[in-house]
């Protein structure tokens, strides 16, 4: 059953962790030809019960032939039982995921390989983050902070990862990136703020203090500050007065659950819904009508507030929030 819509001024968003990802560049797309693959059939049959307008998508390959061919022969197959939900607009996140380090990161004595490249990336498209919108994507207007140097983030935790010379002068601050991507949206503009943080699997041993000045730099993105600047040079002007909503990957740790719901706090959301480490967090400036989750047993309706906790869906998968001016 297609979770309802509350209203005609509502804005659903939504997150999903996937594993839609291969060993090499192309390997998606091969799959996702077949029209078979098991993972892209389970993420389609989500978001085809919650028709989000906005989804998140982590842990995609950011590969335009796939992401066309998930969007066609996926959400808008004739072929199977879905409601087909289509999206107009879509951005691909490339950050710094894939790039070589140059040192032996994994601590395997060989120096290469995706062990000692920024993110464990095989290649720069590799486990990122995919953003399927039905309203209009300002391309132009997309900020990606990927390149920021950890050791540039005010107040870091760099001297407790015990890295050193090089690597520690050279290493990014976010596991692959995060992106600002302006929606227009019913004439206003919505900040969908989209990252993946440090993975679960993550072998590095600098993950843990990592994964908490990730978190601080989408906060002091928000707010403004100085240090913080984009993949093109500018630094970030604050956008903590126009309509935000924070989402992806944000804790996947479970260990760092707890700081992913204080950036929750600061952006006034203490209701904000989470699950296995995926987040959606708007900010105080929505009117939040409904949340919930879809996993193989999809709910019969929406939960509204403040009835949609962690515990009332038996099977959670992807998540979504619905969010008003």
């Amino acid at each position: 059953m297609t979770a309802p819509l509350l209203s005609e001024t509502s804005l659903r968003v939504a997150t999903m962790a996937t594993d839609l990802s291969g060993e090499e560049p192309g390997d998606l797309y091969r799959d996702l030809l077949t029209r078979t693959d098991t993972e892209a059939l389970r993420v389609a049959d989500a978001i085809s019960v919650a028709n989000p307008d906005i989804v998140v998508l982590t842990g995609m390959d950011a590969d335009p032939d796939a992401v066309n061919t998930f969007i066609s022969d996926y959400l808008n197959s004739p072929d199977d039982e879905h409601t087909d939900v289509g999206y107009a607009y879509s951005y691909l996140a490339i950050g710094s995921s894939g790039v070589q380090s140059g040192a032996d990161l994994d601590g395997d004595r060989v120096v290469g390989g995706p062990g000692d490249a920024w993110g464990q990336g095989a290649f720069a498209e590799q486990s990122s983050t995919v953003v399927l919108s039905k309203y209009p994507i300002n391309q132009p207007d997309v900020v990606s902070v990927s390149a920021l140097k950890w050791d540039e983030v005010a107040g870091n935790k760099l001297s407790s990862s015990e890295l050193s010379g090089a690597v520690a002068a050279s290493i990014p601050v976010m596991h692959n990136g995060l992106w600002d991507i302006p929606i227009e949206y019913r004439g206003e503009r919505v900040h969908i703020l989209a990252a993946q943080t440090e993975p679960a699997q993550s072998s590095y041993g600098f993950g843990a203090p990592r994964q908490k000045d990730q978190l601080k730099v989408i906060s002091d993105y928000i707010a403004g500050e100085d240090y913080v600047v984009a993949d093109d040079g500018a630094k970030a002007g604050g956008i903590d007065e126009n309509r935000i909503v924070v989402t992806g990957a944000l804790a996947q740790r479970t260990e760092f659950t707890a700081a992913a719901l204080a950036l929750g706090d600061e952006l006034g959301r203490d209701d904000a819904l989470n699950d296995s480490g995926n987040f959606v967090i708007p900010n105080r400036g929505w009117n939040v009508l409904g949340q919930g989750r879809i996993g193989a047993e999809a709910p019969e309706d929406f939960q509204l507030l403040p009835g949609a906790t962690p515990e009332s869906i038996e099977t959670s998968d992807l998540i979504w929030t619905d969010v008003q001016f």
